[in-house]
């Protein structure tokens, strides 16, 4: 059971590890971050450690039988540390989490020397991949050894599961909410393994053997573990799919405000923004698409102004008047009214016409309020779906000057 569930939560974490690994260099000053990573590594490298094959290999390659169970259990009582650091960053202010972190830290780091030291007091005779735990099931020094290693595991799913179901009641964010719910499952599930590992060594004392029950504590071991890995990754998973959603739009964005950029460019080409000046350095800065619909948007402006000093009232009144038949109102009548303008006002700088100073006007979402960069991207969007083909566009009437 072990090396058929041991692989799948081993993909699982490597999974979340190179998941995570993505937004390390940008979290790298946030703790939280740092040991949510490492505890995906952990996660990774206990299961890797326990495979038969891996098992095998380090006998040979250190020269000292089953030291894999050490490693392994090592590995896993550091993650538990660290996903209380997790938890603890979240959950309390920086300074009081740090104190807090470095507590969970130095407990971690303190069983870990303690299964250390009682491993080298075994007198083990074989490799014992498979039955480690039966086969050293009467030995005090394994009886001591596997008490503190389960205490210390119990503990920490229990005190994981206990804060993970408060702090996702406080969370506001529904994905965080989800994946501390999901962590607090697997945390519960794992205590399987708990009571099989305390049967064994009740079951020791007494000449006894829980050995009908192995498969029952690798498969809440296992299964607790994935949900707990999946449980972390939610959040990441929620923020990465809605940066990738947000570049998608920033580039679906870029696209659709071409033929508006294209309506200035043609007639004002000076609004593009030369970069053939910049360092070259930096000019890979300049092909990323924040940087390049940023551009857009900006050079769009400029075009407006160029035009602004051409904006008849007469148009204005005439686009509204069209617009307002079809059912428009609000913001998209504004918007509407805009490309018109644009329209008529790029035809009237062609022609060098000026409107009287009683009939200049400004845009007709001059007005619109926008509080967030996308906001601003939105309304010129808004103005280029309603952008006529000049070719068989309805051109709104100039009032006469």
């Amino acid at each position: 059971m072990k090396d058929l569930l041991h692989p799948i939560s081993l993909v699982i974490a490597t999974l979340g590890f190179l998941c995570l690994l993505r937004d390390v260099p940008a979290r790298r000053r946030d703790p939280a971050s740092m040991a949510l990573a490492a505890v995906f590594l952990l996660s990774g490298l206990s299961f890797l450690f326990s495979i038969t094959p891996m098992w095998q290999y380090l006998d040979r390659a250190l020269g000292t039988v089953n030291l894999s169970v050490p490693l392994a259990q090592g590995c896993v009582v550091a993650l538990l540390a660290c996903q209380q650091v997790v938890l603890t960053y979240w959950s309390s202010p920086p300074d009081v989490a740090r104190g807090r972190a470095r507590v969970w830290l130095g407990a971690g780091l303190a069983v870990i020397a303690g299964l250390f030291a009682l491993f080298t007091q075994l007198t083990p005779s074989a490799p014992r991949p498979i039955d480690f735990t039966l086969y050293y099931a009467h030995d005090n020094a394994y009886a001591a050894y596997l008490t503190l290693y389960v205490t210390a595991y119990t503990l920490g799913e229990l005190f994981l599961a206990r804060a993970c179901w408060r702090l996702a009641r406080r969370s506001d964010r529904r994905s965080v909410s989800v994946g501390l719910r999901v962590v607090a499952l697997g945390a519960t599930i794992t205590l399987g393994y708990s009571a099989v590992r305390i049967g064994n060594v009740i079951a020791g004392a007494f000449g006894g053997s829980l050995d009908q029950w192995e498969s029952f504590a690798w498969t809440c071991g296992d299964v607790g573990a994935m949900l707990t890995l999946i449980g972390w990754l939610v959040p990441t998973i929620s923020d990465q799919a809605q940066g990738v959603q947000y570049r998608v739009n920033q580039h679906r964005s870029y696209h659709c405000l071409r033929p508006l950029w294209l309506v200035f460019h043609r007639e004002a080409p000076e609004i593009a923004l030369p970069i053939d000046r910049v360092d070259p350095a930096q000019r890979r800065r300049f092909r990323g698409i924040t940087i390049k619909l940023y551009r857009r948007a900006v050079e769009i402006r400029d075009g407006r102004f160029v035009i602004r000093q051409h904006l008849d009232a007469g148009v204005r009144e005439n686009s509204e008047a069209h617009h307002r038949t079809r059912g428009l109102h609000g913001d998209e009548l504004n918007a509407a009214v805009t490309a018109d303008q644009i329209i008529a006002g790029i035809t009237a700088r062609a022609e060098g016409v000026r409107p009287d100073s009683d009939q200049l006007t400004d845009f007709a979402d001059a007005n619109r309020q926008t509080s967030r960069p996308m906001d601003d991207i939105g309304a010129l969007l808004a103005v280029a779906r309603h952008l006529p083909d000049p070719a068989r566009a309805h051109q709104p009437e100039r009032a006469s000057a």
